[in-house]
Order: structure tokens, then C-alpha cells, then sequence
């Protein structure tokens, strides 16, 4: 009787953590944020808990994977809705090569070793940082490199993100929000609010309006246009 006692807390708290990880998405292994991390293991030490301790009752462990799912989905959820609770919970990526130069105070802040950095440029086909645009390690400590000449952005930061105005990158280039509302309206676009993501290319502007639901949207979406 204990033996079936044992199976049947398996099979079902098995079936339980499958649903709650169907239901807070779907994310690939190497893109797992911190957060995502922690769930899972708080989720595998009450489901060992609740299989080994035979007097632990199978509703407390219901009810605590249960909590972590909704826990994880509100805070996806404000993830979404507001960048500041995004950066907070799973990170900024950060630029380590920038034109060719290195920037060793992010490299020592992320902890990334040199060694980690020329290995990473080796997966992708890269011999030195002289041949590198841009190179910026993810939150999932993967590394995303552009080569000099493969590069199509005229700026590494995007103009818009999520209906939000980058106003720091606007001073960086040195231009304000008037000229991208300008831009914008040439395209028929009144609001920022409405544009998901905006890049500044060498040959005009990338647009991606946030009304966009699926492939065909999205390509009608994007707009370029030459700009000074």
C-alpha cells in the first residue's frame, strides 16, 4: 500500500508541475531568468518533500505549487507591462565590444572573464574584437555579436521600446523626442505609444507598430525611411 501511496504522489504531482509550467509559458532552457530559476527549484524541493515525507499532506504541496505558479504569472505579467519591473527581475543585457572596443568595467561588473569573452567570439567566427560592432551579453549569458560589416544599425539602442521613448538614447545621438515624433508622422504614426520597437538603420528607421498579431501584420508594420 505504501509502494502505490508512492507511484500515485508522483504520477500526480508530476502531471501538476507540467500544467503550472504549460500555464507560466513557454521559455527555452538557456533563456531561464533568475527568477524562472528559483520557481523551479522551490517547486522541486516541495515536490521531493511532499514524496518522501509520507505524513505530508498532498494539499499543503498542492496549494504551495499552485502559489509559486501564480506567483510566477503576476510577475510575468508586470514584466510585460512595465520595463523598470523587467530590469529588475531578469536583467539588462550589457554591451562588452562596442566598435571594436572592449569595455572592461562592464566585463569585471558581469564578472565575465576575458577567457569566457574571446571563447564566445570564436563560436561565432570571430578571430579579434577589432572585427566586432557590437557585441552584447544576453541575461542568459549567451553573447550576440555584429560584425563591422554585417552591421546595418546606425545606433546599437533602439529609439522606442515597447511604446516607451528612450529619451537617453535621443541625447546620446543628439537629437530630441520633436525629431521622432517627426520622423514617425512621415509614416503615419502620431504616438510613440503605438510603435513597439523602433532602430535607427544606416539607410532610415526600422518599425515595428505594436498593433502587430502575426506575421502578416507584423510585415506591414515595418516602415523604413531615410532620415538626417
Amino acid at each position: 500500500m505504501e509502494y502505490v501511496e508512492l507511484v500515485s504522489k508522483c504520477i500526480f504531482f508530476y502531471l501538476i508541475i507540467i500544467i503550472s509550467l504549460r500555464v507560466m509559458g513557454k521559455r527555452e532552457v538557456g533563456e531561464l531568468s533568475v527568477l524562472d530559476i528559483v520557481i523551479y527549484f522551490v517547486m522541486s524541493e516541495v515536490y521531493a518533500l511532499s514524496i518522501s515525507e509520507p505524513d505530508q499532506s498532498i494539499w499543503k504541496a498542492l496549494i504551495a505549487i499552485l502559489t509559486l505558479t501564480v506567483l510566477q504569472i503576476i510577475i510575468a505579467w508586470a514584466c510585460l507591462k512595465k520595463k523598470k519591473w523587467r530590469d529588475f527581475f531578469e536583467g539588462k543585457p550589457s554591451l562588452i565590444i562596442y566598435n571594436g572596443m572592449i569595455d572592461q568595467r562592464e566585463m569585471k561588473k558581469q564578472r565575465y572573464t576575458i577567457d569566457d569573452l574571446m571563447y564566445q567570439l570564436r563560436d561565432k567566427d570571430v578571430s579579434t574584437p577589432e572585427e566586432v560592432q557590437f557585441a552584447i551579453l544576453e541575461n542568459s549569458g549567451t553573447l550576440t555579436v555584429l560584425k563591422k560589416e554585417a552591421s546595418k544599425l546606425k545606433w546599437k539602442d533602439p529609439l522606442i521600446s515597447d511604446g516607451i521613448v528612450q529619451q537617453q538614447v535621443l541625447q546620446a545621438i543628439g537629437k530630441d523626442e520633436a525629431w521622432l515624433r517627426e520622423q514617425l508622422e512621415t509614416e503615419g504614426i502620431s504616438d510613440p505609444a503605438d510603435v513597439f520597437l523602433c532602430l535607427w538603420q544606416k539607410n532610415g528607421f526600422f518599425v515595428l507598430k505594436k498593433t502587430a498579431q502575426n506575421p502578416a501584420e507584423m510585415q506591414h508594420g515595418r516602415h523604413q525611411h531615410t532620415a538626417d
